[in-house]
């Protein structure tokens, strides 16, 4: 990433000359694992000391919301119609209706044939102007979207596109919403017929040439209205007749490459829900997901798979089940069922069902877990079997972060414009969430005709979007930058960023240079910051600082709150701090620094800033020097008390030690040693008949002997557990002649065993054996 696309890293003065703030080096201990503790320990000070002066709740930015709009339905119910095109216009009304993501828009369905007789009207109310802001009114839209049917001739069941079109304008006209955009959805099949309405005149031809001069002018009045009209064609369509009524109203667009109104026709149920996804797309700006259709067997379940893209913050699933016996239930990503009667918020989604006991219901989601959803369809025992469907109608909300230096362009020069995108919670920086929107920085002002927006672009792919927009030479006064998102799936945003040209060099002009550019600050600390200030206009000067434009949940102030500048020749650095409050959010913390020219209410400076924050760490994490010292103490005391041990268990243990049976000092070759480890070896002493007959054994029976070790050394015991003294090597006489030696080597001071089959060095002279016992020490 380049340095000059980071504040805090590098910024243009008025001048244009670019100023690097190399202190950044102090936020670098913050990235190390010891810099985290030693400012987790300042944060846990920092938090036993209130923090003043925090944001008040309007600094805080609301999160953006989707924009309402003003939709009129309008359903052909004409005789040219068949029973299945009607059908057809319902299923497309219900995936307008309930598909609306905004809270705030106002729908309407109007049904329209012709007037065969005066006093009759051509339009009937289908659904009266309902707010789509609470469950009992999306259950309403669902419901009489069901009274759409075909008209009979004594109702009248020509085509009155003119009264219809009317009925809209009349409709969208009415107090409430003139900043909302309008929308009109005309469902018809194109064909014009007015020959039964004596209201256009006396004979077929007239009637129907009055009819289409009357069309342009109601046309015109919508374009001026600004209305858009988008055709959607049943039946016998023709493409051409239906562009009419999309190009004679005023255009919408979602962006600069979305589309124009424009006629679409449907010519097979299975095109509907396409073709109703794409206009709606163009129309309302709405992501449409594709139609996913299945076959739901009598008695049986199936699972639709439907898609949530990750920037939707509001939207609907939208599903076709037929038969309102046919239960619907909803799994997230996760697998988790949604479960609720009416509404819901777990995960911190918010849930609103409708349309359960109609052909088609709708889950409304705010704030949805992005990904695969599955929506399971399960028909009860007796239920025929049908074809269902889903689909998904998502839209994100949200906001321009612009920002632009030098603040006060001179005429002529250049200006670099950054623009960030914010959603729900906090900026979005992937890539693939933001594909497909267009951003844009345009410019007005005194002095210069406006100059067309300029589009701006994302090269390194970090969610900071950069242009240049040069000021024209002969602006003066007042500059109007505006900020413009566009683009299918979001609602959009629009911002005017007002400023002046520059004053020259008899003003003031500053350099605003914060640490820590990209890397991470724990709740409760501060970033340091400086402001380079040329004041030359002769007298003191007081600068406030402003932090505005908060995410959600974030708490930072700016201290001091003002610095009052002396006149001076040439620059002078004055330093701030930006405070993190311990109780902030945590993740992305974004907002605006602006600073104000107290004298003159000039705003010198507003960059974005943008920090993740993390959590302090605890008391463990933070005496993690303790818990190490302590930890060696325990290793330590743990390994002297094994040697100890060790060493105590080495000296008693009695392996080493043999017993052996003598005559007259002479060897029997009758011996027992104790072989395994442990501190007490036992023996017997079998006596017979006669000298010769005595013996010692490892096992049971006879006079038992123990010997165990005292002091490193062994210590005999006798049959009636009284001790011997007896030193190794020495003699006990047992009975005529017979004598009891112990001998003992210690395990410690075994030699090793030279290896079997292990080849003699031809150098090496024999040594010649040893004729003492090796047992005796």
């Amino acid at each position: 990433m380049s340095a000059r696309r980071r504040f805090g890293t590098s910024r243009f003065p008025a001048g244009g000359t670019r100023s690097f703030d190399t202190s950044g080096e102090r936020m670098r201990e913050l990235r190390s694992a010891t810099g985290r503790w030693i400012a987790g320990a300042a944060a846990l000070l920092a938090g036993a000391m209130p923090l003043t002066a925090m944001p008040p709740a309007s600094a805080q930015d609301a999160p953006p919301a989707l924009k309402p709009v003003q939709i009129v339905l309008l359903v052909d119910q004409s005789g040219s119609l068949t029973e299945q095109d009607v059908a057809a216009e319902r299923d497309a009304a219900r995936v307008i209706v309930q598909g609306e993501p905004a809270r705030d828009s106002t729908v309407s369905v109007f049904g329209f044939g012709s007037a065969n007789e005066i006093g009759r009207s051509a339009v009937d109310p289908i659904c009266a102007p309902t707010k789509t802001d609470s469950p009992q009114n999306r259950q309403s839209l669902a419901e009489c979207v069901g009274g759409i049917h075909r008209r009979t001739p004594a109702e009248g069941n020509g085509t009155d596109h003119v009264e219809a079109l009317r009925q809209a304008l009349s409709s969208l006209s009415a107090p409430g919403g003139e900043d909302q955009p309008k929308i009109v959805y005309l469902l018809t099949d194109g064909v014009l017929d007015v020959t039964d309405s004596p209201g256009y005149g006396t004979t077929d031809d007239e009637r129907n040439a009055e009819a289409r001069f009357r069309l342009r002018g109601v046309l015109d009045s919508l374009k001026q209205a600004g209305v858009s009209v988008w055709p959607l064609g049943f039946g016998q369509a023709d493409p051409a007749q239906l562009d009419r009524f999309a190009t004679g109203a005023a255009e919408h667009s979602c962006g600069l490459r979305t589309e124009k109104p424009h006629a679409t026709v449907i010519k097979e149920s299975a095109d509907l829900w396409g073709a109703i996804g794409r206009a709606s797309s163009a129309a309302r700006c709405t992501s449409v997901g594709e139609p996913v259709p299945g076959q739901l067997p009598s008695g049986g379940t199936v699972d639709l798979p439907v898609e949530v893209p990750a920037i939707a913050s509001e939207g609907t699933i939208l599903v076709f089940k037929r038969d309102r016996r046919v239960r619907v239930d909803y799994l997230d990503p996760n697998g988790a069922k949604v479960e609720l009667a009416a509404t819901g918020d777990p995960g911190g989604s918010y849930f609103e069902l409708s349309g359960q006991d109609t052909e088609a219901e709708a889950l409304r989601i705010r704030y949805p877990v992005p990904g695969r959803w599955t929506v399971r369809l399960t028909s009860p025992p007796g239920v025929p079997p049908q074809e269902v469907g889903a689909t998904t109608v998502f839209q994100g909300a949200v906001r321009a972060m612009p920002y632009f230096t030098p603040q006060n362009p001179a005429p002529g020069s250049t200006v670099e414009f950054f623009m960030q995108v914010r959603g729900a919670r906090t900026a979005i920086k992937d890539p693939a969430q933001l594909t497909g929107l267009t951003l844009t920085a345009g410019l007005s002002g005194d002095g210069f005709a406006p100059i067309p927006p300029v589009e701006l672009s994302d090269e390194d792919g970090d969610g900071e979007y950069r242009g240049r927009i040069v000021v024209p030479a002969t602006a003066k006064g007042r500059l109007d930058f505006a900020a413009d998102i566009t683009g299918v799936g979001v609602s959009g945003d629009h911002q005017i960023m007002p400023t002046r040209v520059s004053s020259g060099s008899g003003g003031v002009q500053t350099v605003l240079n914060l640490d820590g550019a990209g890397g991470e600050v724990v709740a409760g600390t501060s970033l340091n910051g400086s402001v380079d200030v040329n004041n030359a206009t002769g007298r003191p000067r007081t600068l406030r600082f402003e932090v505005t434009d908060l995410s959600q949940g974030a708490l930072v102030r700016a201290s001091p709150e003002k610095l009052v500048v002396p006149p001076a020749a040439g620059s002078q650095r004055l330093g701030f701090t930006l405070t993190f409050d311990p109780a902030t959010a945590l993740g992305s913390n974004q907002g605006r620094i602006r600073l104000v020219d107290e004298a003159t209410g000039e705003v010198l400076r507003e960059p974005v800033f943008e920090r993740e924050v993390v959590a302090p760490p605890t008391l463990v994490e933070t005496l993690w020097w303790l818990w190490i010292l302590l930890l060696a103490a325990v290793v330590a005391a743990v390994g002297a008390t094994l040697l100890r041990r060790r060493r105590r268990n080495a000296e008693r243990d009695v392996r080493g030690i043999r017993v052996e049976l003598r005559r007259h000092g002479q060897p029997t070759g009758n011996s027992v040693k104790a072989h395994q480890h442990g501190t007490e070896f036992r023996f017997g002493v079998h006596r017979g008949e006669s000298a010769a007959d005595t013996r010692i054994t490892g096992g049971s029976g006879g006079d038992r002997y123990r010997v165990r070790r005292a002091a490193g050394r062994p210590v005999l015991t006798g049959p009636a557990g009284q001790p011997l003294g007896l030193s190794p090597g020495g003699s006990l006489e047992l009975a005529d002649g017979v004598e009891l030696v112990v001998h003992d080597r210690p395990a410690r001071r075994r030699r090793a065993k030279p290896a079997r089959g292990k080849p003699v060095h031809s150098g090496t002279p024999a040594r010649p054996k040893r004729s003492y016992d090796p047992y005796d020490l």
